[in-house]
C-alpha cells in the first residue's frame, strides 16, 4: 500500500439502491446531463412536495395535474396538433407513474425532469429522450414547469445545502472510507490495510519476559500506521472533495488520536467522532452521522446570520445585505459571497433572454422591457429567488438555506433574503 500514490481511479463510489428513507445521490454527472438537455420544443420539470406530516397522495397528483393544466392553457395556442398529441401521453403517462411511486413515498420531496420524444400509436406508449426522477430529504414548495431547459434551482439549492461528508471508519488493522450527502451514506470501493502486517489489536496481548520491549514495539508501529492513515485520509479527502469529515473507530479515543496527526487545515474540518464497529452497515453509518452533520450545518447557519448581521450593523461600511431589492441587485452585480435565505421565501419573476438580468415582480404586471438593457424577451419565472441562488452559486458563491429557528426567524425579519458580500 503505498499511500502517496493513490489516484482519483481509486475514489470510486459503490452507491447502492435506496434504503425506507428514500433519498437519492445527486451527483455532478447528473445535474450535467440534466443542464445539457437540448429540447428546443420543451422539457418538463416538477417538483412536488411529500413532506410526511402532510403527505396526501390525492392532493399531490391534484397539484400535478394542476401544473399540467397551466401548462396547457399557456400554450394551447402555440402548440401543432401533434405536440398536443405528444404532451398529452406524456402527462397520462407521468400521472399513471405518480399514482405507483405515491404508492410508497419516499424522502420529503420528489423532483421530476422528462424530455418526451414521441408516441408509439399502437401501444399507446411515450418514448423520452431524457426522464429522470430524484427523491429528496428536504421539503420543497409544488410546482409544475415547462420551457427549454431543465428547471433546477430547488434542486441545486438542496445540493449546496448538505456538503459532501466524508467518514473514515478505522481500528488497528484497516480503514474503510464512506460519503454521506443528501441524507444518504455510499462506501468508497477503496479499503485500506494495515501494510505492517504488525498485529496492532489491543487482542494480541504478550505475557511474561519481554512484556514490556513488545508493547514498546506494538506502539511504534501503530504510530508508524496512524501516521500512514493520516496521510490517507488527507489524499482521499482532497481527491473526494469533502467539505466536512467525521472520524469512526471501536474505541471513539483511538478516533481522536488520529485527529490529533492530521494537518490543521482538515483537522479544522473535522465535525465530530464517532464509536462505530468496524463492520458497521450503510444505514448505521447513515444514521450514526446524520445528527453529527445536522449538528454542523446548524452551527453553520448561526455563524453566518450572526456574521450577517454583524455586517449589516455596520451601515454602509458594511458587507451584507438585506431584503429582495437590495439583495438582488447584489446578485445582479456578482457581489454575493453567500446567500441567505428562509426556506418558505417565494417571488416570482422575469429572466431578460438577452442580459440575463433578473426582475422581480412588483405587482404592477409584466414589464414592457428589460430595465438593464431594454431587451422585449422576458421569460417568466415560478422562483426568483431560485434563480437568484443559480446565479450566486454559478459565480462561485455559497447558498444558505436557514433552517434553525433561531437563525431563521432574524433572515424572516428583514424579508427572508440577505447576503454576506464580496465587496
Amino acid at each position: 500500500m503505498n499511500l502517496l500514490k493513490l489516484d482519483p481511479e481509486m475514489i470510486a463510489l459503490d452507491l447502492v439502491g435506496d434504503d425506507e428513507r428514500g433519498y437519492d445521490f445527486v451527483q455532478d454527472e447528473d445535474v450535467v446531463a440534466l443542464k445539457r438537455i437540448a429540447a428546443p420544443w420543451g422539457v418538463l420539470s416538477a417538483y412536488l412536495d411529500l413532506h410526511p406530516e402532510r403527505m396526501d397522495k390525492t392532493k399531490v397528483l391534484t397539484d400535478f395535474r394542476h401544473g399540467l393544466e397551466a401548462i396547457r392553457e399557456r400554450h394551447q395556442d402555440g402548440w401543432s396538433h401533434d405536440q398536443r398529441t405528444l404532451f398529452e401521453a406524456m402527462s397520462n403517462d407521468l400521472v399513471e407513474r405518480l399514482d405507483t411511486l405515491l404508492a410508497t413515498p419516499k424522502g420529503k420531496a420528489l423532483a421530476l425532469f422528462a424530455v418526451p420524444r414521441q408516441v408509439q400509436p399502437k401501444k399507446g406508449q411515450v418514448d423520452y429522450d431524457l426522464i429522470r426522477i430524484f427523491h429528496l430529504p428536504d421539503q420543497v414548495k409544488s410546482r409544475v414547469s415547462w420551457g427549454d431547459s431543465a428547471d433546477l434551482a430547488p434542486l441545486l439549492v438542496q445540493r449546496a445545502e448538505h456538503p459532501d461528508t466524508g467518514l473514515v471508519l478505522f481500528d488497528r488493522e484497516r480503514a474503510r472510507f464512506f460519503l454521506h450527502h443528501m441524507g444518504e451514506s455510499a462506501e468508497y470501493t477503496l479499503n485500506l490495510v494495515n501494510s505492517d502486517r504488525v498485529p496492532l489489536s489491543r487482542a494480541h496481548v504478550w505475557h511474561g519476559y519481554g512484556e514490556h520491549n513488545h508493547h514498546q514495539w506494538q506502539e511504534v508501529h501503530y504510530q508508524r500506521y496512524l501516521h500512514n492513515a493520516s496521510l490517507a485520509v488527507t489524499k482521499v479527502a482532497d481527491l473526494a472533495g469533502w467539505t466536512w469529515l467525521v472520524l469512526a473507530s471501536p474505541d471513539e479515543q483511538e478516533a481522536k488520536h488520529l485527529l490529533e496527526r492530521l494537518p490543521a487545515a482538515w483537522q479544522e474540518k473535522v465535525i465530530g467522532t464517532l464509536a462505530l464497529p468496524m463492520n458497521a452497515n450503510l444505514n448505521q453509518v447513515r444514521d450514526a452521522l446524520a445528527p453529527v452533520v445536522k449538528a454542523a450545518q446548524t452551527r453553520r447557519e448561526r455563524e453566518l446570520v450572526e456574521a450577517w448581521q454583524g455586517e449589516l450593523a455596520r451601515g454602509e461600511a458594511g458587507r451584507a445585505v438585506a431584503g429582495l431589492d437590495d439583495t438582488l441587485l447584489a446578485v445582479q452585480e456578482y457581489r454575493v459571497a453567500t446567500l441567505l435565505q428562509a426556506p418558505d421565501v417565494s417571488v416570482d419573476g422575469w429572466r431578460c433572454a438577452d442580459c440575463g438580468g433578473l426582475i422581480a415582480d412588483s405587482g404592477d404586471g409584466r414589464p414592457d422591457g428589460c430595465p438593464y438593457c431594454g431587451h422585449s424577451g422576458l421569460r417568466s419565472l415560478p422562483d426568483l429567488v431560485g434563480e437568484m441562488a443559480l446565479d450566486v452559486l454559478a459565480s462561485g458563491g455559497e447558498v444558505e438555506l436557514v433552517n434553525d429557528s433561531e437563525a431563521r426567524a432574524a433572515v424572516e425579519e428583514k424579508g427572508g433574503l440577505g447576503g454576506l458580500l464580496r465587496y
